[in-house]
């Protein structure tokens, strides 16, 4: 063996078997054998090289003319089967799409949603239009206060003689404003029904708790968390967040809410309500019961975002508080998923509605007796807007002994709405007025007349202006969901990238929505009031009214938005001629007015017009009509698209069925609480008492109007042409009596 090793040790290189059983170097022959054996190998080799290419160059000129021959054997539906231990369910990372099993690329077998950017960019859109010029920088909004506050005054025909303007432009209008009459006066019946129903001072001393407590909980002042007696692991989650110091709703509430009381509290947009009622909770959740796991929270809401964003601040302000654990039911996400983190009882449940009422009747190892507290945020929203019937539902299933919490930016609920949900002495704190936009906010309106057309190229104009860059978030506000998506279209073929958020959108297709525009890769978010409420995206800088909404209280939701905790924000709003849209901007301005005379120069929020190059406008307006028929190319295409996307979800359903028959049919059918048909019947049912209401409303303020011998609502054209017809009978009845008596006198005579 000691002349083979010191015969490879001159090599430079480690001898190794070869695959070929000529290459194995035999070890025991001579050196002039090996020589010849060397030579013969050689050439071999050389030989088994030549022969090598010429296979690969064959093997080439194969792939060339059919690439599925040269692999056929390969099994493309071969798969690692692993046990379901060795699977890490918990890994959210790498974000893998798996082709189809024919080789399909980007998983386009598998696909649940249609790539709409995809279609628009075959249509030649997002990208920079080369023939619509650059923005110029922004000019200077305001030169100064005053005559900010002048041009909003003028614009919309409001200022110290606001009624006078308001009287003249009901003598201009004349006959054309009739519908506006009838709506006015619709309006002013549905504000005597109002009046009518306002708490009195007797109702509101035996519903809430003593005024003194609610005094002296706004009359708390805390420096910073120390000071409200929190233990140490929650000051360490908010330390870790970087909360110092808390906000006065938050010193107000805290406090109370410890004591165990129930509290109805109402603060502007963007005050932290949300650590309001879940530092307490957090708090008090750390002396429960060692080892017994039982659901203790219920935090309701009316929105599945809202829900989301709850529990990642419960999770967070909690992450250095043992054993506490958050449990999700909202509509739209994994419902097995669901039903496994609730079977372990998690100590907060955050939920919609709907949902929870769900999992309550269906999933057997999930119940609701030892609910301690209940929480409802948007309270106000929940109590008026089709939820009474899912309310009415949830009071049944919890335990009557329980803390109730009620938080809104506009808590104005009446007594009567309170009394179902079976408060005990409420705490009533309101820390600022209800109805008043943050400081800091500069709202900024936009009047459209007789230009509705040109609301879509307005608004491109206005976001690239803003940010031609794309650096800042921009949400857009629309009325209806099948406009935010025609917009996005538009925006999209103009070079723009927009995303949405309205109610037809999957709870997936949401959330995607909202984690791309948080992260600035779509700087425009054009959604409905959906996403009006409770949402904290940070640092949205702008927010965009291209439909005004229907009420005040909505408004300030919207605008809500941006200008949160301390920062700047700017809201730009398209106001129409409407009565409705002009008393909104109305208002907006008064609240500005009465605001900034109690508060210092630098936090005062400002009020005026905005002024707009219409010739600009009106160029982009004529790209888009050249596209018009672009757009509805794309939504036809999305439309198949998705029915494509459907038939092939229908497809798979049918082989799970056939594969897993047995298991799905014994499962137990679930109930419902409502049905779609009975949800459908309540609003319809509610949409006619309300008409019902507001007819009997009408006449009787009518009935009354004309038996005092005054009115106190706006003429129509009937309406003067019956009260000229009345007098001018009541003349002639009254000539006609005279008449008879002067002839009466006369015979007598």
């Amino acid at each position: 063996m000691a002349p083979t090793t010191k015969k490879f040790s001159a090599l430079d290189f480690v001898p190794t078997i070869s695959d070929s059983e000529s290459d194995v170097p035999d070890l025991d022959l001579s050196d002039n054998e090996e020589e010849e054996v060397s030579e013969e190998q050689a050439a071999s080799q050389a030989k088994g090289k030549k022969e090598k290419k010429k296979v690969q160059e064959k093997k080439r000129a194969r792939e060339a003319v059919d690439d599925e021959d040269a692999h056929e054997d390969i099994n493309d539906d071969f798969k690692f089967e692993l046990d379901q231990d060795d699977v890490s369910t918990g890994f959210q990372g790498w974000d893998f799409h798996n082709g189809d099993a024919n080789g399909g690329e980007d998983g386009e077998a598998v696909k649940k949603d249609v790539d709409l950017d995809k279609i628009i960019r075959r249509k030649g859109g997002l990208i920079k239009m080369a023939h619509v010029e650059d923005s110029e920088e922004e000019q200077e909004e305001s030169k100064s206060d005053d005559d900010d506050d002048e041009l909003a005054m003028d614009g919309f025909g409001m200022g110290s003689a606001a009624k006078n303007d308001d009287e003249e432009e009901e003598e201009e209008s004349g006959e054309e404003n009739a519908d506006e009459d009838v709506e006015e006066s619709a309006d002013e019946s549905a504000d005597e029904e109002e009046g009518a129903d306002e708490d009195t001072p007797q109702a509101i001393s035996d519903f809430y708790a003593p005024e003194s407590e609610s005094a002296e909980a706004k009359e708390q002042t805390h420096t910073n968390f120390n000071s409200l007696s929190l233990s140490r692991p929650v000051l360490k989650g908010l330390s870790n967040l970087g909360y110092t110091k808390p906000s006065p709703i938050q010193s107000a509430t805290i406090p109370i809410a410890l004591l165990g009381k129930d509290i109805i509290a109402g603060a502007v947009t963007g005050s932290g309500k949300t650590a309001a009622f879940m530092i307490p909770i957090i708090e008090r959740l750390l002396f429960k019961p060692a080892k017994v796991a039982s659901t203790r929270v219920i935090v309701l809401t009316p929105t599945r975002e809202l829900a989301i964003q709850i529990s990642d601040v419960g999770k967070k302000i909690a992450q250095f508080v043992p054993d506490i654990t958050f449990g999700l039911a909202v509509g739209g996400l994994n419902l097995r998923q669901q039903e496994q983190q609730l079977k372990l009882r998690p100590d907060i449940v955050i939920a919609t509605p709907g949902r929870f009422i769900d999992h309550v009747r269906n999933s057997s190892s999930f119940n609701v007796d030892s609910v301690e507290i209940l929480v409802m945020d948007e309270a106000d929203r929940m109590l008026e807007e089709g939820f009474q019937d899912e309310l009415s539902e949830i009071m049944q299933l919890l335990p009557n002994k329980r803390q109730n919490l009620l938080f809104s930016a506009t808590m104005n609920s009446k007594i009567k709405q309170l009394v179902s949900l079976s408060l005990r002495k409420p705490v009533r704190i309101m820390i600022n007025p209800p109805k008043q936009a943050a400081s800091k906010l500069v709202q900024e309106f936009v009047r459209i007349r007789k230009r509705d057309h040109l609301k879509p190229a307005l608004l491109f104009n206005l976001i690239r202006k803003l940010d031609n860059m794309g650096q800042k978030r921009i949400v857009v506000f629309v009325a209806r969901k099948e406009l935010a998506h025609r917009l996005r279209v538009i925006l999209g073929l103009l070079g723009m990238k927009a995303t949405e958020l309205h109610g037809s959108l999957s709870q997936e297709q949401r959330l995607d929505s909202v984690t791309k525009f948080k992260s600035l890769e779509v700087p425009v978010l054009i959604c409905t009031d959906l996403a009006s409420r409770g949402l904290d995206i940070p640092k949205i800088e702008v927010v965009i009214n291209y439909d005004m909404p229907k009420s005040y209280e909505i408004y300030l939701h919207r605008v809500g938005r941006t200008a949160r905790a301390g920062r700047e924000g700017r809201s730009i709003s398209f106001v129409g001629e409407s009565t409705q849209e002009r008393s909104i901007v109305r208002d907006a301005i008064y609240s500005v007015e009465n605001v900034n005379k109690t508060v210092a120069k630098g936090q005062r929020g400002k009020a005026l017009g905005r002024n707009v190059d219409w010739t600009k406008v009106e160029d982009t307006n004529a790209i888009i009509e050249k596209s018009a028929d672009t757009v509805e190319e794309i939504l036809e295409e999305e439309k198949q698209e998705k029915e494509i996307l459907r038939a092939e979800m229908q497809i798979r359903k049918g082989e799970n069925m056939l594969k897993h028959k047995k298991e799905i049919q014994s499962r137990p059918k679930r109930t419902w609480f409502q049905s779609e048909k009975d949800k459908q019947n309540v609003k319809l049912l509610g949409a006619l008492s309300k008409t019902k209401k507001e007819s009997n409303s009408k006449q009787r303020k009518r009935t009354e109007a004309l038996e005092e011998g005054g009115r106190s609502y706006k003429k129509t054209q009937h309406d003067r042409t019956t009260d000229q017809e009345r007098a001018y009978k009541k003349q002639r009845t009254g000539n006609s009596r005279s008449a008879k008596k002067g002839g009466k006198k006369g015979g007598r005579r």
